[in-house]
């Protein structure tokens, strides 16, 4: 199933050689910004490795539906991993019997950032000393994040996005429109998670179309536009910052020359500059209508 994982041509060869060869650490961490495909290339890996020979089983995997893998992610408002969820995976993995039908089994750490003190400690008792059989497939949206006593248990490899033409082939192949995939691709630069999670979801493709709205009255310094757009999210701080992320990488996409972005050159530079100092406002408390006011205020000087 790794050849179904778009670019990253030398990860495939490297992950495939040690399937075949038997050489397969027990622990992978794959690395990589959100959107770009690590979720799907640990499921690839985890298909190849549990159903070599492919089959409905393995497609069941893709899917996140084989009974022979195990999944925890973030939780809450935290986002962190609870211990209980970890202690009950251990105990699943210890206590279950492996099927005829696989090589083994699998736990996912989805988010392995999000694993907190407790929770990395009762993850090293299992990785430290592991089931037979039991693979496990961290991903993280950089090695840096993970806590070094899982991290270093882990061999890591790095998952990238493609470029925007290669995102565009691949999305269309999944049933994408062809235009709408090459202007996400464009905007969100070969992130091929987050192009098809845009295009599959109309409130999604809502907030993009309002992030390029946003996008059109920077480039004409038309602060009113700005907070008349702004003033519908000044109740909501997390879809404010939902609208000024997608701001962001609308404005990064300028400054790769995207014909797909509004602003472009210094004005995207700047753009960038100022969503980012109103993300982190609003990650701050700081009210978001207050902040968003000055966001838009600010527009007229790009």
């Amino acid at each position: 199933m790794l050849e179904r994982l778009a670019g990253n041509d030398a990860l495939k060869r490297e992950l495939g050689t040690a399937l075949h060869s038997g050489r397969l650490p027990h622990a992978v961490l794959l690395v990589g910004e959100p959107g770009c495909g690590a979720g799907f290339a640990a499921r690839c890996l985890a298909a190849d490795y549990l159903y070599p020979a492919g089959g409905p089983h393995a497609e069941a995997v893709l899917k996140g539906e084989d009974t022979e893998c195990l999944a925890l992610r973030g939780e809450g408002a935290s986002g962190q991993i609870p211990v209980k969820r970890v202690r009950e995976a251990r105990e699943a993995i210890q206590r279950s019997a492996l099927s005829t039908d696989a090589a083994g089994r699998v736990l996912f750490i989805y988010g392995a950032q999000n694993l907190n003190g407790s929770s990395a400690n009762a993850m090293l008792k299992i990785i430290e000393e592991p089931p037979e059989g039991v693979l496990f497939v961290l991903t993280a949206t950089s090695a840096a994040t993970v806590l070094p006593t899982i991290r270093s248990r882990c061999v890591s490899f790095a998952v990238a996005p493609v470029s925007p033409a290669d995102c565009t082939r691949y999305c269309a192949a999944q049933g994408v429109d062809k235009k709408t995939a090459a202007l996400y691709s464009e905007l969100f630069d070969g992130h091929i998670g987050t192009v098809l999670a845009v295009a599959r979801d109309e409130a999604r493709a809502a907030q993009v179309e309002k992030a390029l709205e946003l996008a059109r009255a920077a480039a004409a310094r038309d602060s009113y536009t700005a907070a008349v757009l702004l003033a519908a999210y000044e109740k909501d701080k997390a879809a404010a910052s939902a609208l000024l992320t997608d701001f962001r990488a609308v404005a990064a996409a300028g400054l790769r020359s995207s014909p797909h972005a509004p602003v472009q050159g210094t004005q995207a530079r700047q753009a960038v500059r100022l969503a980012d100092a109103a993300l982190q406002r609003l990650g701050a408390q700081v009210n978001p209508k207050v902040v968003l006011s000055v966001f838009a205020a600010k527009l007229r000087t790009l």
